[in-house]
């Protein structure tokens, strides 16, 4: 072994004496072999160990952490080449983690989004929207993908197509709401939107689809359900290349946000060479956000398919292949108002597909929406798991809302754990008009935690719900929707559990929780300085806290100017 090596293994050692306040009776300091590429002082470090230990300081080397301590002790590691970050009093907490996201597909329209994630008016949308257009070209799209609903402005509303009309005259403007249910698709457009798209008053709408006119029979730039694709349909698609800048993108807003790490689940549409997108950032070794990726299926031959051709734990700690999800099979896949049984075909395919993948040794992550799924799920695992054990796999269920607290035991003991999301922030009158007062408990955080199971945070987004993670954690410590109303009054976390459901208890989900997830000496430096304190600031203002620096691996992958 190289002496260089034997070194890097010291210096740990040499770190924890010094955290623990240097070399007792005779009050010396071991002479540091190796000093620290950067060191972090006068902060709050939250490390989210096992004893949520609160430190003033912490030190990174190749890309790990070094040591966590406090100010003098850091400082000591810094040598003339050690980049020196004075915190000023600022929080830094491990990289968050989002157990369950759409993260590589966004790349594919980003550059054209205009993101209304947090907009609280029309006015601030409509500020939003001008500006991008003061910067577009005439007749570029500008749009929303999803990851919004009007019921989080103040009015209660979308824009109005003559107010897009005003803010944005020359660019065809289209802004979507995409949830669960398809009878909620809804987009407005302006009507240079409706002009590109060929909408008239003589346009007849689709099946299940609305083209909303005015008195006079006009259209008013609202289109529901099956209508919407009129206009998706024509929006220009992006290039390879194009997809791949987005990616870029995408990653400087998610590190904005305060992430650092994604378990990539893909979702429909998603083509197999839309995956080369993925791979192919990181050939060029341009992923800063560590993904974990879960192969989307339709099929159990595609589930075949992907196991004779891919291994499972392909990559490295930036990529790597994690398993299958969150869709498995279509023929069994629910929503929120989804009818019950399932049929019993679908069931057999399912069957099928979770066997081979147990036999293969691949994890699964299954979205799972309703109670009733979800047992008809663990029904087909406990046989799966007598032929084919599957209890250090770590297959998981995602969302979860209505999941029994039997069912919640089952998952335990077959060693999987549920991933949850923010969704209820958006989907809170859905959720009411489907499941009553069960929605006041969904999904059911403080016993999940009870009974002592793997649970993981994340968003779903960010088509379907906001991508910022202090949304969730704001969710799930306020109970609150968007709009502000208490909605989940039963089932909240005090901030030091969902901080470390949103971290480390993600991290598990990847077989991570060893490397990332809490700053501990020889895990990865994936870390966040934060705008404001999270653990003392407001309940109501966790939601607006966001990222003044990010690093991933000992960098700085985001820097607020």
């Amino acid at each position: 072994m190289r002496i260089e090596s034997v070194f890097r293994l010291l210096v740990p050692a040499f770190v924890a004496i010094l955290s623990l306040g240097g070399c007792a009776q005779t009050g010396a300091r071991p002479e540091i072999l190796l000093h620290a590429d950067m060191v972090l002082v006068n902060g709050k470090v939250v490390t989210v160990d096992n004893g949520f230990s609160i430190q003033e300081a912490v030190a990174i080397r190749d890309g790990k952490i070094l040591a966590a301590g406090t100010t003098s002790n850091i400082r000591s590691l810094a040598g003339d080449h050690t980049k020196v970050v004075d915190l000023q009093g600022r929080t830094v907490i491990p990289g968050l983690i989002d157990s369950h996201i759409h993260f590589f597909r966004a790349g594919f329209t980003w550059a054209r989004e205009v993101r209304l994630d947090q907009a609280h008016s029309v006015q601030e949308i409509l500020g939003l929207i001008e500006k991008r257009a003061s910067q577009a070209g005439a007749g570029d799209w500008i749009l929303t993908y999803g990851g919004w609903h009007y019921s989080q402005l103040k009015e209660g509303r979308a824009p109005t197509r003559q107010e897009l009309d005003r803010v944005a005259p020359n660019n065809p403007v289209l802004l979507r709401i995409l949830l669960p249910n398809a009878s909620t698709h809804f987009a407005v457009l302006n009507s240079a939107a409706l002009k590109a798209a060929g909408i008239t008053r003589d346009t007849a709408a689709p099946a299940n689809g609305v083209i909303e006119k005015d008195a006079a029979g006009e259209p008013t730039g609202v289109l529901r359900r099956a209508a919407v694709p009129l206009a998706l349909r024509k929006v220009p698609r992006a290039s390879f290349e194009e997809k791949v800048q987005g990616l870029k993108l995408v990653m400087r807003d998610f590190h904005a946000a305060g992430l650092t790490s994604v378990i990539e689940t893909v979702g429909g549409g998603v083509t197999d060479d839309d995956y080369k997108v993925l791979f192919e950032s990181w050939r060029r070794n341009e992923l800063t956000m560590r993904t974990a990726l879960l192969i989307y299926t339709a099929t159990a031959a595609d589930g075949q398919r992907w196991i004779k051709h891919l291994p499972i734990g392909f990559g490295d700690e930036w990529l790597k292949v994690s398993g299958f999800g969150e869709q498995l099979v279509n023929a069994v896949q629910d929503n929120l108002a989804s009818s019950f049984p399932l049929k019993p075909e679908g069931l057999e395919e399912y069957r099928k597909f979770v066997t081979e993948a147990a036999k293969n040794r691949w994890p699964i992550q299954q979205h799972t929406t309703l109670g009733t799924t979800a047992k008809a799920y663990l029904d087909i695992f406990e046989e799966v798991d007598r032929q084919y054990p599957i209890r250090d796999l770590r297959w998981s269920l995602a969302h979860v809302e209505t999941i029994s607290e039997a069912d919640m035991r089952r998952v335990k003991r077959l060693g999987m754990g549920l991933t949850i999301q923010s969704r209820q922030v958006i989907q809170s009158e859905l959720m009411k008009q489907a499941w009553g007062d069960t929605a006041a408990s969904a999904p059911p955080l403080k016993k999940m935690l009870e009974i002592g199971m793997a649970v993981g945070a994340g968003t779903d987004a960010t088509v379907v719900t906001p991508y910022h993670p202090f949304t969730t954690l704001w969710w799930m410590v306020t109970g609150k929707d968007w709009a502000g109303r208490v909605v989940r009054p039963n089932e909240r976390l005090n901030r030091e559990d969902a901080l470390r459901v949103h971290t480390v208890g993600s991290a598990w989900f990847s077989f991570d929780e060893k490397i990332k997830g809490s700053i501990e000496p020889g895990k990865l430096a994936d870390l966040v300085v934060l705008s404001d304190d999270y653990l003392t600031v407001p309940e109501d203002k966790i939601r607006e806290i966001s990222s003044v620096m990010t690093i991933v691996g000992g960098k700085v992958v985001y820097e607020k100017q």
